[in-house]
């Protein structure tokens, strides 16, 4: 990639995910149980709710014996985890959840938020973002997906579906 197309798609990718917040910021209609809503470190209650319909879909159980993502409490634990990291990679992320929210449907020429289309169309929006011509859009999708799966696999229940049987050290008390 040369120097233009590199400046090009990050002035692209920013102006998009700059967008995203703003817009995403000022829209309502997002309601949290307030003992979740306590829990938050680092995101908002809709930026969560975005995250635990994404990872829903990127995490749907396709095993009977797979637990799901809300039962193993996959967005709180992305939640703390960002709540760890930089100011700046907090609020690109944040920005992301606006714009996979905001910004897919136009992508889809429609203006339905992600948190408000149906299970086929959300697995439709994210493989739109995962296949995208766009660089930003992409790599969006894979920090999406890389949390979600950082989020699902730290728990032991998750582990016998990868063949894993556990650490040899046990561990430490916690």
């Amino acid at each position: 990639m040369n120097r233009r197309r590199f400046l090009r798609t990050t002035l692209f990718g920013g102006a998009l995910l700059s967008a995203a917040a703003i817009v995403g910021r000022h829209l309502s209609g997002y309601h949290l149980d307030a003992a979740t809503a306590q829990k938050l470190k680092a995101l908002s209650p809709k930026e969560y709710l975005v995250l635990s319909a994404v990872a829903r879909r990127l995490l749907a159980p396709d095993a009977a014996d797979a637990p799901d993502p809300d039962t193993l409490e996959v967005a709180l634990f992305v939640d703390r985890y960002l709540y760890g990291l930089d100011e700046g990679l907090r609020s690109d992320v944040r920005a992301l959840l606006h714009l996979v929210e905001h910004g897919s449907g136009p992508f889809r020429l429609g203006l339905t938020r992600f948190t408000h289309m149906t299970t086929a169309e959300q697995d439709r929006t994210l493989t739109d973002w995962a296949e995208s011509s766009l660089t930003v859009r992409r790599q969006g999708f894979q920090a999406l997906k890389s949390l979600a799966l950082l989020g699902y696999y730290r728990h032991d229940r998750t582990w016998p579906l990868l063949g894993y049987s556990g650490p040899t050290l046990k561990r430490g008390p916690t």
